[in-house]
């Protein structure tokens, strides 16, 4: 019988609707504010009249940039710094800009549109809309100053462009190869909308947020309000879905709080589709180009990445593409170059597997073409090509089992049945192909703590600031200690996402699992070494809180605390995967569907089948997504995002999700930690939309170098005239 503690403990609250969401949280008296969003930008506010806004019988108070002061909302370069620390520490710290972040409602300047110019605070969201509708602004156009540095993080020094060479000889170079390959902005679309709800009592703020760190949320809301970060607690505990979209700290946590603070009531911000389009970051549209040379036999002689990314005016987060491409191949020589331009457009983000996913459509889709030109197996080539250390930084991967991931994927979906030449296999008239792509991505960890309190009741009661995202963490702290100390599943509690609870990072960049769990596993056994101290001759098989009983106990508590990766330890550490996918192209409708998707992945040793599977499929699923689907518009003459909506940007539906199988070779990493596992929030997206463009290739014979994939770049004229 399969073990019941793999399954999700907290499926059951989440599917009766027990499980309780940031704006679910609304005390007696409770407010709703809303935004204005500016229609146009870079702009300058002439003028807001909000009289009749605050006519409306129901609206509390209406808040302009003219109110900065009586909000106590300004900004300062500590709170600017603080936000760039927490983007940077926990989010990705090698593309972090140190610059000042954007902060709403301090001054005229429109930065960009859809920036909030005004907040409505009303008894009910109907009241709140209604009051947006009365109010009249007045715009001019602005052009904003050039004085914005782009600041790189520590990865990017000096102008972003990184050179070097390995010690690769191969013979003369025949094979030249220059493309432009291009992705469209993405907008995050986690299930559950962002949500602020900000509660006082007695000099102390209560926020219930939807967010991936609620630490790093109290620390940049108590520098806002300067308080005392013991007197604002953040709580978090059901988190539907973040994707990046809730990983940095963003202005409406702050903003919630002061509201609450100057009205004296609880306020709940919850953003909209289209407020989370403008107000909590995006993936921005790149431009890369790729350089390969080689041999006769394959062997790279020159792989030079260069990408063109933009940023806002303020922040300075971009997608830093060419990662991948500076340690996942063996080439004699590395060229990867970061041009990055300001526009008045939102602040990007990270956006899951930040950097990895728009580059590896790029890189990936560059070696299929390569592949092509040689006349050589697609796998054959990158295993031609393969990394056997990591050269960029000189050191050896901690475990690498990619070769496996490439002959499991290769097994599975039938890759000898590919015919290399287009247009050679259909299926009920529609035309088959076979493509893949290589997946690499991150395997960090940080620091963390974990409670263990044991009740002589038999009660067990695990705790950390952790947050759960929809990853599978409450699970897999279940999993753990119930199988290390042989306790009732039913006897024990998961708690996350409190800020008073003991220190985690930010959940995010795929390091959750291997930050938590060890610290999970070191408290376990300071229990157990503490009740072999307290009654060191139990009879055997004694339950441990009868232990704790003998002991003449009523409670333990314990605490266990992970290091995190040490960078003196040498090893590079990565994740790897390989994507096969099978596609059908219907040509005389011009319609390209994913039917089947192999993955086969290397996250070290897999500690629960069934949530690392789902959390494969979920990156799968987006990929196809990024693929044939998602694009993000702006409007040429006022850049208002126009796709801030489900109506005008698509995701995938049941429908467009094919058959996924995925399957780990399950090595375990010794030297990542006593666990010998790695994360998989996000190895499962990139490479798999340059795997679908490769198929399609396979397909029709004709490349698509932008996405998603248009009709337009698979079918001839002919075809499209049906």
């Amino acid at each position: 019988m399969t073990d019941p503690s793999h399954y999700r403990v907290d499926a059951y609250a989440k599917v009766t609707g027990r499980a309780e969401y940031a704006a679910d949280v609304k005390p007696q008296g409770c407010l709703i504010a809303l935004a204005l969003r500016a229609v146009m930008g870079p702009a300058r506010i002439v003028a807001i009249d909000t009289a009749k806004a605050c006519a409306l019988t129901g609206v509390v108070d209406v808040f302009t940039h003219e109110d900065a002061d009586r909000l106590g909302w300004k900004s300062t370069p500590a709170i600017d710094a603080l936000s760039a620390e927490h983007l940077g520490r926990d989010a990705l710290g090698d593309a972090a800009s140190k610059g000042p972040a954007y902060r709403p409602l301090i001054s005229q300047e429109v930065l960009f549109a859809g920036q909030w110019i005004a907040i409505v605070v009303a008894e009910t969201i109907e009241i709140a809309r209604e009051a947006l509708s009365l109010m009249q602004v007045e715009l001019a156009a602005w052009t904003p100053p050039q004085s914005f540095p782009i600041w790189p993080g520590p990865f990017f020094a000096g102008d972003m462009q990184h050179a070097f060479d390995t010690t690769r000889t191969i013979g003369p170079l025949t094979i030249y190869q220059r493309e432009t390959y291009q992705t469209p902005m993405q907008l995050h679309q986690p299930m559950e909308p962002t949500a602020t709800t900000a509660i006082w009592q007695g000099g102390r703020v209560t926020l219930h947020d939807s967010t991936q760190g609620v630490q790093a949320v109290r620390d940049y809301v108590a520098a806002s309000l300067d308080l005392s970060a013991d007197k604002v607690r953040v709580q978090s505990p059901y988190v539907g879905g973040g994707f990046g979209a809730k990983n940095q700290v963003w202005p409406h946590q702050a903003l919630a709080a002061h509201l609450a603070r100057v009205i004296g009531r609880p306020v709940c911000m919850q953003l909209t589709r289209a407020d989370m389009a403008v107000a909590s970051g995006h993936r921005s549209e790149t431009r890369q180009i790729v350089e390969l040379e080689a041999d006769a036999q394959g062997r790279l002689g020159l792989l030079r990445h260069e990408s063109h990314v933009p940023t806002s005016l303020k922040g300075g987060f971009f997608e830093p593409c060419g990662l991948n491409s500076l340690l996942l191949y063996k080439a004699a020589r590395i060229e990867v170059s970061h041009h990055v331009t300001r526009h008045p457009i939102p602040t990007p983000t990270p956006f899951r597997a930040p950097g990895e996913t728009p580059g590896s459509f790029a890189l990936e889709t560059a070696l299929d073409e390569l592949a092509c030109k040689l006349g050589q197996d697609p796998v054959a080539l990158r295993m031609q090509n393969f990394a056997t250390r990591d050269h960029y930084h000189q050191r050896a991967w901690s475990s690498n089992d990619l070769s496996e991931c490439y002959r499991l994927g290769a097994e599975r979906i039938g890759w000898h049945l590919r015919n290399p030449t287009p247009r050679q296999r259909e299926r009920d008239g529609r035309l088959v192909g076979l493509g893949m792509a290589t997946t690499a991505y991150p395997a960090p960890a940080l620091p963390a703590s974990v409670r263990l309190s044991l009740s002589d009741a038999g009660a067990l009661r695990v705790e950390t600031s952790a947050t759960d995202i929809g990853t599978g963490m409450r699970t897999l702290l279940a999993q753990q200690v119930i199988a290390t100390l042989g306790v009732n599943p039913a006897d024990v509690e998961v708690v996350l996402g409190d800020s008073t609870l003991p220190d985690a990072p930010t959940a995010g960049r795929s390091k959750s699992t291997a930050s938590v769990l060890p610290a999970a596993a070191q408290a376990c056994r300071a229990l157990l070494t503490t009740l072999d101290q307290w009654d060191p001759h139990p009879p055997g098989n004694t339950a441990l809180h009868e232990r704790l009983r003998r002991a003449g106990r009523h409670e333990l508590t314990v605490e266990g605390r992970s290091a995190g990766l040490s960078a003196d330890k040498g090893l590079s550490f990565y994740s790897f995967g390989a994507h096969f996918v099978e596609v059908e192209l219907d040509e005389p409708i011009s319609r390209l569907r994913v039917t089947r998707v192999v993955s086969a992945i290397d996250c070290g040793r897999i500690l629960n089948q069934r949530l690392a599977t789902s959390q494969i499929r979920g990156g799968v699923t987006f990929g196809i997504g990024m693929a044939i689907m998602e694009h993000g518009l702006r409007h040429p003459a006022s850049n208002r995002i126009l796709t801030d909506n489900f109506a005008d940007y698509a995701v995938p539906v049941h429908a467009d999700v094919p058959e996924i199988e995925v399957v780990f070779s399950n090595k375990s990493d010794a030297a990542m930690n006593e666990l010998g596992a790695r994360g998989v929030g996000e190895i499962g997206l990139p490479g798999l939309a340059a795997a679908i463009g490769n198929a399609a290739f396979n397909a029709c014979g004709r490349r698509g170098r932008s996405l998603p994939l248009s009709p337009e770049a698979l079918c001839c004229p002919r075809d499209l005239r049906g």
